[in-house]
């Protein structure tokens, strides 16, 4: 699936917003793609790959 609402964790990594929040309303306060702990739960858009996505859909429709 291609991500719709991408967003950064503290982990650095980038991850579909609705996926994460389940991961942390799951009782986690780690990343997913690490294991570690993470330093705070604030998730922060990713506009640059948002941006990217609806160009890239928009280009391969027509297609």
């Amino acid at each position: 699936d291609i991500m719709q609402d991408p967003h950064v964790a503290a982990d650095g990594f980038t991850y579909e917003a609705e996926a994460l929040q389940a991961w942390f309303d799951g009782g986690h306060d780690t990343s997913p793609m690490t294991n570690l702990r993470l330093n705070h739960l604030n998730l922060i858009p990713n506009l640059a790959l948002r941006s990217a996505i609806r160009d890239w859909l928009d280009n391969s429709s027509g297609s």
